[in-house]
């Protein structure tokens, strides 16, 4: 065993150890790319310490490109949906190969991702590929960092390697891009200016119960029980690369039963009797085989992204403030908690995993209840 040596080029630190391998015969192990001398000699006694007890892992010399693309991804592509398995191979294609993807698997250390976050930021790309370009939005390296966490969780788990470096990582912080939400007049106001587009009632739905996109063009109508006057989710429709397909809501949250009120409902109707009467037009040219809510002319359904535009021309026309489509179920939210409706019926209603999630997004949409236990705790002191 030697000392921790420093790179007098890069500035990083290495050392090499002597293991025993399963054949009895003993190896050295190499390990570099530490930022400090401290954090070398924490990995040596690491390593040490794995070979006195018998569970050292030799390090692999497959490197984490094909770690990643050959072994990690196939394996998993069965148990993530389509988009997801698409998002993770595009993060890795993109940021991880032409960076750091030639490092073996083994060698990976929280210094190193570190460095590649850093050149992310900078410039959206990777050392392999340097050279100019804006950086990267925080969120977007945080997805990085994300994936490649997944991945050696699994790599532990598979025998591949003894720690996560991603746990010696420090991704970047950053804000969600900020939501607009409209006022509860506006959101009138858009279901007022679009009663008489053909679906009026499509406005109105997402208007008043949150749905996402794709959530909206995934629904059919044996899903939708008028005379009830509920809606529940069960399917959606999400865009990924060139690719429309049909999908399920997220989290067992997702699949719910949401209840309309008359005036939806009412539209909803016109809008059956509107597309019957497009679907007995087209006849055999009828294109609409899943019996979805939301079909254009001929039965085909919608582009999720020419659906967007569309919102977004309705509201120009309307002269409401400008707010992106997702917006409308920030909006709902926003108007509904603002009106008193309890936080868990709004969390179950928009489908959000669990209550947390639903008041860490609008917590600052409800002032009045902190200022409303303020003035009970002072009655309180009041009636001493």
């Amino acid at each position: 065993m030697s000392e921790p040596r420093k790179d007098p080029v890069r500035g990083t630190w290495s050392f090499v150890v002597d293991v025993r391998a399963a054949n009895g015969k003993r190896q050295q192990v190499r390990r570099r790319g530490f930022a400090t001398k401290k954090a070398a000699l924490e990995a040596l006694a690491a390593v040490v310490a794995d070979q006195a007890r018998g569970v050292f892992v030799r390090p692999s010399r497959v490197t984490l490109a094909g770690f990643l693309l050959d072994e990690w991804l196939p394996a998993k592509r069965s148990s993530l949906r389509a988009s997801t398995a698409h998002s993770y191979e595009r993060l890795i294609r993109l940021y991880v190969e032409p960076a750091i993807g030639a490092v073996p698997l083994s060698d990976v250390d929280g210094s190193m991702l570190n460095a590649l976050y850093s050149e992310l930021l900078a410039s959206g790309r990777g050392r392999a590929r340097s050279g100019g370009g804006s950086g990267l939005a925080p969120k977007t390296v945080r997805n990085v960092h994300g994936v490649l966490a997944k991945a050696f969780h699994d790599a532990i788990r598979w025998g591949r390697v003894v720690r996560n470096p991603c746990d010696a990582a420090d991704p970047p912080r950053g804000q969600s891009p900020e939501m607009k939400a409209w006022s509860s007049d506006e959101i009138r106001a858009f279901i007022r200016s679009t009663s008489t587009h053909r679906w009026a009632g499509v406005w109105a739905l997402m208007a008043t119960t949150g749905l996402r996109r794709g959530e909206m063009l995934g629904l059919r109508w044996q899903d939708v029980n008028l005379d009830a006057g509920t809606v529940a989710v069960r399917a959606t429709r999400i865009r990924y690369a060139n690719t429309v397909a049909a999908s399920t809501p997220k989290t067992a949250r997702g699949n719910r039963t949401i209840a309309i009120g008359p005036v939806t409902v009412a539209a909803l109707r016109a809008w059956r009797k509107q597309q019957a009467a497009d679907q007995l037009l087209m006849g055999s040219g009828w294109r609409d085989a899943a019996g979805l809510v939301v079909t254009v002319a001929d039965g085909t359904a919608p582009n999720p992204e020419a659906f967007s535009n569309l919102f977004a021309k309705l509201v120009k026309r309307a002269g409401l403030p400008a707010i992106r489509l997702h917006d409308l179920r920030y909006s709902y939210a926003t108007a509904a908690l603002a009106d008193g409706v309890p936080v868990k019926v709004v969390s179950q209603r928009i489908g959000h995993a669990d209550v947390g999630v639903t008041l860490k997004v609008y917590a600052h949409v409800m002032p009045g209840d902190d200022e409303g236990a303020a003035l009970r705790a002072d009655g309180l002191l009041r009636e001493l």
